[in-house]
């Protein structure tokens, strides 16, 4: 299928990464952490009433005052930096525009409340994407020039000639070197993916099982006796025509 060039690069953007935000390995995440930050807030609070029941709570409100809170401001034109790495805001007006294309072209309005909650999930997945491509830096993954440039080829061919392709890439901000650094970059992560958790992950007979009793099962019941109704129903029609007298007068 052929994308419009507006489409191109909201792929490129949100849907090289489709693959690795979509991937197991976030699911549940911002569950997680939510849990995480209510057993630590949880941990406080026992720690507190102990101090107090101890006659210990100003040392206590002193303990608590005195505990660092690391903060680290992103530079200005960064919308954050992860390990020393700066995620530009260049970068993510990128992925938050094609968000944005893609909602507009299916005719919905983000409101304020919306938008707030999108900016969050686009941030959120560009440091995501940083962390993982550093952990596979780690590893010494590499993507293979060839590779990049050929799938660099196929992003263009989208296009009728280079001047529309390179309108395009200004659109978005982006140049030859900056468009092929991404997916590179994709590549790179998805071979981390594929290395740490695709081969390792294995699913059970009993997971299956259990999956197919859960979500598909009565499914496929249904269907599968809707087909034998309407066979059932076809039989038995052909019996009534053979001993009924039907008449038919179309012209």
């Amino acid at each position: 299928m052929r994308l419009s060039n507006g489409n191109l690069f909201r792929f490129l953007v949100l849907g090289l990464c489709l693959l690795i935000f979509t991937s197991p390995v976030f699911a549940g995440k911002e569950d997680k952490a939510v849990q995480d930050d209510k057993a630590v807030k949880a941990e406080k609070a026992v720690k507190a009433e102990k101090a107090v029941k101890a006659g210990k709570a100003v040392k206590a409100e002193k303990a608590v005052k005195a505990e660092p809170v690391e903060k680290k401001e992103a530079p200005k034109g960064n919308v954050a930096v992860v390990n020393g790495v700066a995620i530009s805001q260049e970068d993510f007006d990128r992925e938050l525009f094609g968000i944005q294309e893609q909602s507009a072209n299916r005719g919905e309005k983000i409101d304020d409340v919306r938008l707030a909650e999108v900016k969050k999930k686009v941030l959120d997945k560009l440091i995501d994407g940083e962390l993982l491509y550093q952990e596979s830096q780690k590893m010494g993954l590499k993507a293979d020039d060839s590779t990049v440039d050929e799938q660099y080829a196929k992003f263009k061919e989208q296009f009728p000639n280079a001047e529309e392709f390179n309108k395009e890439l200004a659109k978005v901000k982006l140049t030859e070197a900056s468009l092929k650094s991404q997916i590179k970059q994709v590549m790179v992560i998805q071979q981390y993916i594929d290395k740490e958790f695709v081969q390792k992950i294995t699913v059970s007979e009993d997971e299956l099982k259990a999956f197919f009793e859960a979500y598909l099962k009565d499914r496929i019941e249904k269907n599968l006796k809707q087909e034998k109704i309407q066979k059932e129903v076809a039989q038995f029609l052909e019996k009534l025509r053979e001993k009924a007298n039907v008449e038919m007068n179309l012209q």
